[in-house]
């Protein structure tokens, strides 16, 4: 009789991996908080009970907050000339060009160590 392989074999390796999933899976499952996105609206509303005094002291809180509305009436507006929107759209594209050449810069310093490790792996002997 020929017997039957298991396809992946039981070696302590794979039990330690198994043992690492497995307890992965039961701490992530003990840490996060459970959905309550089924859970009707109502039912949680009926169960918030929030005391009298609570609500009349964050009352008062609130209204002592507000500020008083501040006058900007010192600040002068006016539209800008012609020239001047030239000269604003000019300097930002200059800003703009020179952000995107040290984006690009230092994408290709980030990837550098991935282009060697491509180098090594095809043209290796």
């Amino acid at each position: 009789q020929q017997s039957k392989k298991h396809p992946i074999p039981l070696t302590d390796i794979n039990m330690t991996r198994c043992m690492l999933i497995l307890l992965s899976v039961a701490i992530s499952a003990l840490i996060t908080q459970p959905c309550t996105a089924f859970v009707p609206t109502t039912s949680i509303s009926q169960k918030l009970v929030i005391p009298k005094t609570t609500a009349f002291v964050n009352n008062v809180l609130t209204l002592s907050a507000r500020k008083q509305k501040e006058d900007l009436s010192y600040i002068e507006s006016r539209d800008m000339t012609r020239e001047e929107m030239l000269e604003l759209n000019k300097k930002n594209e200059e800003i703009m060009n020179m952000e995107l050449s040290m984006m690009t810069g230092f994408s290709l310093v980030i990837s550098l160590p991935i282009l060697y490790l491509c180098w090594v792996a095809f043209f290796s002997d």
